[in-house]
């Protein structure tokens, strides 16, 4: 064997191996699918090459020169195709696709015959090298275009990454050059240009560092890639060394002479098995757990699947939902409910269920059986409710273990965690074991109760944290709400007055119609003025759950500064506004802007007292980094500003730079929670200021788009950009 057969055996063999081992790992994702269609047409090639190079007559080398041409033609397409999804740039560029897919299969039909691979000659050291026909021309500029622009694809790819993500594509697209470059050496000799195909080793290159890094990391780390070739580098060569004498010496005593070429492929094909046994030991003892042993395989993806679940859920509904409707159906249990301890007692209470309804079940009362939830509690695995009648000694533990089974249950769950008792779970009879559970269906429910306990525990914080937060805001509220009384009898004093008097003068000139139709329209207007005040301010006194809907921003900063205006000590401040016109809605919840807008606004006013000043409140259409259109609030004072060591720091709760000596010390928590509910808006809040000369807040809050181009995705960072006058 040849260089040249060896090289086409280690290229069809790296194909194979990376091909079948990414693919196996996970068939249904679209990456794996493309690199595995590039590694079959790949080893296709490779194969080819390799028997032709071992040809011992004309025909049989034509023949496997046309085998060989059928990977080499749907080889730029195929590496087009999983580029694209590499970089999940499909869609757009699907003709692309189409096309090479097309010629390809136009080329493949002329394969067999003289109008691609014309005949065999000799050339050069080759004895039998292939002679193009007319159509091999145009396959050879198709696929020097494909190569070229899907190198290109991962070179742009690589330069708008960052992180580890650039250094992952800086390395495919250096791995894509060395094989190709390699790989285009193997055509010079087709036209009579006398430069031997000593490259074509090297598309092994591309192929094994795209397994690694799909196999491998998602995002790689260039470091790690050197310092893991080189460790496995290390690895061949002690392995190497002791192995290339032991086949030597195997050859002498077999055969009696020994074979040099053909010593070099065996131990290359032996480093190769070495260097990927570690992965071919896990796919194998994959792919046997999942024939021999079903069961043991279902059970250990139960968990991985029901741990995955778990993961990302916070909300407390849905995770005891996803708790219940998870393990019921995966162990084959009629039902199950899932029992949480009430927040103001030691009752504890259904909250979710699966196949039967949450009313059914009743409420246990563990305080009065605290024999029973202290053996819960200290539980280490799930009880069958036969055998806990035995536990249990009291009359009121037994009368909960006769409650129990009353329902029908036959496990209970505790759900532990920190030596904390949760909650619980009780279950009915299991449908796949005849209604009775098995030793590993309770060693599995055991398994679950831990995974699920620490959800739990997390969900109960973040709910415990929710509260809290809700507290916070609405004690600011209040304070808020203690800024507008001061104005507001004030404010209702002026109306009042004037309905006293008409009250007062409707008897004795009640003949006059002039002055009863001129008062009457005093009046009602003065009651609509009431009214208004009193509904902005009950309305965004009372306590209401978040409710987002879509609204008119410029009506929201009305209806603040209708508010701000009531107060005495603002008279002195002149308010200025310029609220653009045909402003696109927002989706909020409006008295939560209201509470951020009315935060600032009353800022900037006390930043400006006692004396006089400029309060300029603006609304416009910004652009931003995505193609949905944003808006933005400005609020700008020329009051004393604020010390550029604060500024990045006036967000952190409990941060102020109010005093004792001014109308209200400040708690520091008011611009922390404006932070906190434009963030939850997925917008934007921003502070400009200069000592001694005002500062200037900027809200910037995404459009309302009833059908969002599906593009668009509400995690990505948005940096608006505002087009300042």
């Amino acid at each position: 064997m040849n260089f040249y057969a060896f090289s086409g055996l280690l290229n069809g063999l790296a194909a194979t191996v990376s091909g079948l081992i990414i693919y196996a790992k996970n068939p249904g994702n679209p990456k794996h699918q493309a690199y595995g269609m590039y590694c079959l047409v790949a080893s296709v090639w490779g194969y080819g090459y390799w028997a032709w190079q071992l040809s011992s007559s004309h025909d049989l080398a034509l023949f496997f020169v046309r085998l060989l041409m059928v990977g080499g033609i749907f080889l730029p397409v195929a590496y087009l195709w999983h580029v694209l999804t590499l970089l999940e740039q499909v869609k757009g560029k699907e003709w692309l696709i189409r096309l090479g897919w097309g010629a390809g299969f136009v080329f493949f039909c002329m394969n067999f015959t003289s109008y691609f691979v014309a005949d065999v000659h000799a050339v050069s050291d080759f004895p039998f090298w292939p002679q193009p026909g007319p159509f091999f021309h145009a396959y050879l500029l198709g696929f020097s275009l494909y190569a070229i622009y899907g190198t290109w694809l991962l070179y742009q790819g690589a330069r708008t990454k960052t992180g580890t993500e650039r250094s992952r594509f800086y390395l495919l697209t250096i791995g894509s050059v060395i094989a190709y470059v390699g790989g285009m050496t193997s055509f010079p000799l087709w036209y009579g240009i006398d430069i031997p195909p000593n490259g074509t080793i090297l598309i092994t290159v591309y192929t094994s560092v795209v397994a690694y890094t799909l196999l491998r990391y998602r995002l790689l780390d260039l470091g790690t890639a050197v310092e893991r070739g080189i460790t496995g580098g290390l690895l061949m060569a002690l392995v190497a060394f002791p192995a290339y004498p032991v086949l030597l010496l195997g050859q002498k005593l077999y055969f009696g002479h020994i074979n040099i070429p053909y010593s070099f492929v065996e131990l290359g094909v032996f480093l190769v098995l070495v260097f990927g046994a570690s992965s071919l030991k896990r796919e194998a003892k994959t792919f046997i757990t999942k024939s021999l042993f079903k069961d043991r395989y279902n059970r250990h993806e139960t968990v991985v699947h029901f741990s995955k679940s778990l993961v990302s859920i916070l909300e407390l509904k849905d995770l005891t939902r996803t708790i219940v409707e998870s393990i019921c159906p995966a162990l084959g249990l009629e039902w199950g409910v899932l029992y949480l301890r009430s927040s103001s007692s030691q009752d504890y209470r259904p909250v979710s269920s699966f196949g039967k309804s949450t009313t059914d079940p009743p409420v246990f009362h563990l305080n009065k059986a605290p024999a029973l939830a202290e053996l819960w509690r200290k539980g280490i695995s799930c009880f069958v409710i036969n055998e806990l009648e035995t536990f249990t000694k009291n009359s009121e533990s037994q009368s909960i273990v006769a409650q129990l089974a009353k329902i029908g249950a036959e496990v209970c769950l505790p759900l532990v965690n920190k030596n904390r008792l949760l909650g619980f779970c009780v279950f009915g009879p299991n449908t796949k074991s005849g209604g009775g559970y098995t030793i590993q269906d309770l060693d599995l429910l055991t398994t679950l109760s831990q995974e699920a306990s620490v959800a739990l525990d997390n969900a109960l914080l973040y709910e415990e944290l929710k509260r809290s937060q809700s507290l916070v805001r609405r004690t600011d509220r209040l304070r808020s709400l203690e800024t507008m009384a001061g104005g507001l009898a004030h404010e209702i004093r002026n109306p009042l007055t004037s309905i006293k008097a008409f009250v007062d003068l409707a008897p004795e000139r009640k003949d006059d119609e002039q002055f009863l139709v001129r008062f009457s329209k005093v009046v009602k207007e003065d009651v609509f003025r009431i009214e208004r005040l009193t509904r902005e301010i009950l309305d965004y006194a009372k306590p209401m759950e978040p409710f987002l809907k879509e609204e008119d921003l410029n009506d929201i900063v009305e209806a603040c500064l209708y508010t701000l205006r009531i107060r005495p000590s603002h008279e002195l401040i002149v308010v200025e506004t310029d609220l653009a016109n045909g402003l696109p809605k927002v989706f909020a919840d409006r008295q939560q802007l209201k509470q951020v807008f009315l935060n600032l606004l009353f800022n900037a006013v006390e930043a400006m007292l006692p004396g006089s000043g400029v309060l300029t409140v603006r609304t416009r259409k910004i652009s931003s980094d995505w193609a949905q259109d944003w808006v933005q609030v400005e609020i700008q004072d020329t009051g004393k500003g604020i010390e550029p060591e604060d500024v990045e720091h006036i967000f952190d709760p409990f941060f102020t730079t109010k005093h004792l000596s001014q109308e209200h010390e400040g708690t520091g928590l008011g611009l922390a929670i404006a932070h906190q509910i434009i963030q939850e808006h997925q917008g934007r809040i921003e502070v400009q200021s200069v000592k001694g000369r005002g500062t200037v807040f900027f809200v910037n809050l995404p459009s309302y788009h009833p059908y969002p181009s599906p593009s668009i995705s509400p995690d990505q960072n948005v940096q608006p950009k505002p087009e300042h006058r």
